[in-house]
């Protein structure tokens, strides 16, 4: 007789890394002026992180960039008898809007993300912020798993050769899946547009305030294995 069963382990991890996303977006009336004035953006506020913070230019990366022209439709109204039965209609360009989508990647650190998000709040045009909370190799911690999955299956088909009145033999198959990692803890905010003058006292007392009460969810890692065990009177 053969039993199939499933073993599963789960564990609560504290994230050790933090990705930080910040995006740019501008509006220009011509494709000129939204190329020059975001990548002026762009540049202006990278050389302000790395002017007030330990992060450097280089250390954001680019994932996305896009200048796109947007319209919209206004409706005509008719001048003549003629035009009454018509769908009149003018197409009536809304402009052309930049965006560009970086990212920045560290070990986890709240001090630094403190840092980062009172900072990024005190630009003149800051940009969108969002922050997601990882681990840096999470199949390490599911491989730790799997000696916890497979005793599970274990202790599972010890039950049922008891239940069946048999002994249980050996293990004779072991499948085990790719595991799966669930971030519960993405923010994102939006940052107002602030005055280039500020209080440094007082950015100061922001981090510190940030850095006190920043608290991620813990991410959960999971790994599951299939068992087949050989069975005898």
């Amino acid at each position: 007789m053969q039993i199939f069963v499933n073993g599963e382990a789960k564990r609560a991890i504290e994230p050790d890394q933090i990705t930080a996303s910040v995006v740019f977006e501008l509006h220009a009336d011509s494709y000129d002026d939204a190329l020059h004035n975001g990548v002026l953006a762009v540049r202006d506020y990278l050389q302000f992180i790395q002017d007030n913070t330990d992060f450097k230019v280089e250390d954001f990366k680019t994932h996305a960039y896009a200048i796109h022209e947007r319209f919209h439709t206004n409706r005509i109204d008719p001048k003549t008898m003629d035009d009454l039965d018509k769908n009149l209609t003018k197409t009536v360009s809304d402009g052309f809007y930049f965006s560009q989508y970086a990212y920045v990647e560290f070990d986890f650190n709240r001090e630094r993300l403190a840092r980062l998000l009172a900072l990024t709040s005190k630009q003149e045009n800051a940009p969108r912020f969002h922050i997601d909370f990882g681990l840096k190799d999470p199949k390490a911690y599911q491989r730790g798993l799997i000696g916890e999955a497979y005793h599970d299956a274990q202790r599972k088909a010890e039950t049922l050769a008891a239940a069946a009145d048999k002994h249980l033999r050996d293990c004779v198959r072991v499948d085990i899946d790719q595991g799966e990692a669930s971030y519960r803890g993405g923010r994102e905010f939006a940052m107002a547009k602030c005055s280039a003058e500020y209080d440094m006292g007082r950015v100061e007392d922001e981090i510190k305030a940030i850095d006190e009460t920043f608290q991620p969810d813990p991410i959960n890692i999971s790994k599951s294995i299939s068992c087949v065990w050989e069975t005898s009177d």
